[in-house]
């Protein structure tokens, strides 16, 4: 392999090469950490769950696993069996919070293999927001208001007939609303058929 820079300083050389893979791995974390700082730690804590044991994960391994997950944190959604769930970064950060769990409790098999693990339990969380938010629809819908309802039998000339009008007086007092003036207009009417 030929050198094709030197540094000035040390006369270090390095090969063009390298130069630009750093630059895509520089990227990658440029994108996690526009997702989110906090996020970012998150996702580099879940990554250290494919180190295989008495090994360290390589630069090169832990910016492809980095890469898998940065299109579903960015769009906020995963892809799992099939189906399109929405994944906020809370979600992100509860369902790897569960996995470190379950590695500090010992019942998660490490070294990890994939992402499937980490996709199920956020779907899974999906399933169960969606489930309550449908719950809280339909409890709305049976509790919501109601139509009104006609005692007895209607005939359909009376029905579809226009409400009557209440003229309101031309001496109404200024100031005074109109719901105020029809009562009284009504109080009047009943007073003077008594």
């Amino acid at each position: 392999m030929s050198a094709d820079l030197s540094c000035p300083a040390c006369g270090s050389e390095f090969d063009l090469v390298a130069a630009f893979a750093n630059e895509v791995d520089h990227r990658a974390l440029d994108r996690l950490a526009a997702v989110s700082v906090p996020m970012g730690m998150q996702v580099l804590q879940y990554i250290s769950l494919f180190a295989p044991q008495k090994q360290r994960l390589t630069l090169a391994k832990k910016i492809k696993l980095i890469l898998q997950l940065l299109p579903d944190l960015e769009r906020k959604a995963i892809t799992h069996k099939g189906r399109d769930w929405a994944a906020p970064l809370s979600a992100w950060d509860q369902a790897i919070g569960q996995m470190l769990a379950a590695r500090n409790a010992q019942r998660l098999e490490l070294p990890m293999k994939g992402h499937g693990y980490l996709y199920a339990v956020i779907a899974a969380m999906a399933d169960k927001h969606e489930a309550a938010a449908e719950q809280q629809r339909e409890d709305e819908k049976r509790s919501g208001p109601r139509a009104a309802r006609v005692e007895g039998p209607v005939s359909i000339g009376h029905a579809l007939q226009p409400a009557p009008q209440l003229v309101t007086s031309p001496q109404a007092p200024q100031g005074v609303s109109p719901t105020v003036r029809r009562m009284r207009e009504e109080v009047a009417r009943k007073s003077q058929q008594q």
